[in-house]
Parts: structure tokens; sequence; C-alpha cells
């Protein structure tokens, strides 16, 4: 027996952000507040979506979400919301202005303080303010998850936000919002999709129709992730890897694994998300590697590989190619982390709830093998 839960509303396709207004109108927000970057902002992405609200929506923005999601960035996001008596949001961005959004969304309406909402999922109720979301990467998925990670302090290891509610009420995907995304973060967030779909594939908590979207994912980022990076005018390759990425936060849905228990156990750091974890995975599949599951050999399919008892290794090995075709790191170190205390990267890293769901839970004598693999010398 499996569980699909539902999906927010989607509207995917070029162009879709000129549906922003009528998304609005039709969850009755008359003055939202636009969460976002300062590089979206410099970029010009931000006036592309201004352009398209209706002239009769008074609106407000607060555009100093952080690279890592903050509880003093929400904080602040907040208190704009209520200067300006919002009654919804929009989230424009990565990961970190959409999991903001989410926590923004929390705290705009049932009062309290962040922390408290991180510390117990339980307080999270069901009316919260509208929450739309323009993702402009193609990668995190947290356009459409119920999750997300905020950091109580800048470089404080993150902890979890889920529940339901959370989850965005539409998310208005136009890959032509992501046309400006620079080439390393095209790879990272693009990755990033990669180890969503390969986690929620693998995961325990089984899902035949979601499963088969998490392959396509897979499939996808396979074929497109390099191409979008090397051409970020490549439209097709941008709407191919936002539809892996979206693909990928479906899969999230099932349940992660170790690779992203690794990304927690490093995320005391101001270090990309998508970088650590695509880091990550190669050592992981090849702890799967020999695991008699015929999963391994779907996945080493979508990927083109030769779908054998050696799925795991031809796994780990061409998504290390694809790394370093693109220029990202083979390792932790390489990317600057400076913490040395590795006993408690180990501790973290095999107490993380992510692995839960893993079709094979590392112990920690496994992972006292797998984390200095992915730290590095």
């Amino acid at each position: 027996m499996f569980h699909i839960v539902p999906f927010p509303e989607i509207r995917f396709g070029a162009g879709a952000i000129g549906l922003l207004g009528e998304v609005l109108m039709e969850r009755g927000i008359r003055r939202p507040l636009i969460v976002t970057d300062r590089g979206l902002v410099a970029h010009g992405v931000y006036d592309r979506l201004i352009a398209t609200l209706p002239k009769d929506v008074s609106f407000a923005t607060y555009g100093e979400i952080p690279e890592n999601p903050t509880i003093a960035g929400i904080d602040a996001a907040l208190e704009t919301y209520r200067i300006n008596n919002c009654d919804g949001v929009i989230a424009l961005g990565g990961g970190s202005v959409l999991d903001s959004g989410k926590a923004l969304r929390i705290v705009a309406s049932q009062g309290g303080a962040v922390i408290d909402y991180l510390r117990d999922h339980s307080k999270i109720g069901p009316d919260l303010a509208p929450y739309i979301t323009v993702p402009t990467t193609a990668g995190t998925g947290a356009e459409i998850t119920f999750g997300g990670g905020i950091h109580p302090k800048e470089n404080a290891p993150a902890l979890a936000l889920r529940s339901p509610y959370i989850k965005p009420d539409v998310a208005i995907c136009d890959p032509e919002m992501t046309l400006t995304l620079p080439p390393r973060l095209t790879a990272a967030t693009g990755m990033d999709a990669l180890t969503h779909a390969v986690e929620g594939y693998l995961s325990t908590n089984r899902n035949a129709p979601v499963e088969a979207i998490a392959l396509d994912a897979i499939r996808r980022v396979n074929l497109w992730v390099e191409r979008a990076w090397r051409d970020g005018s490549d439209a097709e390759a941008r709407s191919e890897m936002l539809m892996a990425a979206l693909e990928g936060g479906m899969a999230i849905y099932m349940g992660l694994g170790p690779v992203h228990a690794l990304s927690m156990a490093f995320s005391d750091s101001p270090l990309h998300h998508g970088t650590l974890v695509t880091v990550s995975m190669p050592a992981v599949m090849r702890f799967y590697n020999g695991m008699e599951d015929e999963r391994l050999q779907g996945i080493a399919g979508a990927m083109g590989l030769v779908a054998d008892a050696d799925a795991g290794n031809r796994i780990a090995d061409r998504t290390a190619e694809l790394n370093a075709a693109m220029g990202l790191p083979a390792t932790v170190r390489e990317m600057g982390y400076d913490k040395t205390d590795v006993e408690r990267m180990i501790d973290a890293a095999a107490a993380d709830k992510f692995n839960l769901p893993a079709p094979k839970v590392p112990t920690r004598a496994d992972y006292e093998k797998i984390v200095p693999a992915v730290l590095g010398g």
C-alpha cells in the first residue's frame, strides 16, 4: 500500500510568469510580499516578475534573503510583511528564498518565533498565508516541497522545517526565469535535482507513479545538465532541466537518504547545498554497490549505463564524471570546508533522520569510511 500525496498546483512552460496576476486574483492576494535576493534584482529577473503584476496590486519587496536561509533573514522579511499589511507571499529565487518563504508564511499567520516551529513541527497549523513560488534555479525542487532547512544562525547547522501545511499553493515554473543562472549554479543545482531523484527512487517508501517520475528526472539531468551549463541561453536545455528539478521535487516526497544526511553533517558552513550533495553522492553509491535491489540497475539504465551488479559503482563514476566536466569539486575540502572534528561529522551523519528511508542504512562504522571519502584530504 502507498499513499500519493497531492502536489501543489503547477503552471509550467516558457512565459508562465505571465500568469502570475491571474494566480494572485484566484488566491485573493492583493498585497503580496515578494521575497528574493540581491542577485535576482541585479540581473533583472525581479523586474520581469514585477512587470506581470496587475496595476491594482500593491506589493512590497524584501530582497535580502541570504545564500543559505537563516532565521534573521526570515525575521527581517516578516517585518516588511507586517509594516506593509501584506496578505500573501511570492518567493522568487532558488532554494534559500523558497524555503525562507515557507517559514515566513508560518510566522506571518501564526505569530511566534521561527525557532519554535523548527523545534516542534506539530505547532504548524493549516491556516497560513497564501504562498506562490517562482523558481529561478533548476534543481532544489523547493518550489513544491513540504520541507526545508533553516539555519538558526549563519554557519550554524541547519534545522529541518517540515509540515504538509507549508507546501506552496502554486508553483509558477517558467524556464525563461532561469536563463541568467550562472554556469556554476546551473551545474550545482542541476546535480542537486539528480540526488533528489536518485534518493527518492531508492526510498523504502515505495510509490510506483513517483518512482517513474524520478527515473525520468534522472534521465533528463543526465542528458541535459551539461548542455545547460555550457550555454545558459539554450532554451530547450533550460526547459528540460526545470522539468527535471520539478520531478526531483516530487521524488523528495518519498524521502531522501544518506547523501542528504552527509550534506547536513557539513551544513555548519556557508557552502552551497547543491554542491554538497553531488559531492557526497559518489561515496554513497559505492556504499550501495552490490546491494540486492533492482532499483540501482534502474538508475543505471536511466543514466545510459550498463545495468548490472556493478550499477552502484557505475552511477558513482558517472556522477563524478559530470561533476568534473562542469568544474564542480570532488571533495568537501575542495569546496573550502575547514572544520576538523571528523568524529562530530560522523556522529551527525549517522544520527540524521534523512537516513531512515534508505534501502541500506549506513551504520556509524560505515560512516567512518564514507565521511572521510567525501571530506577529502
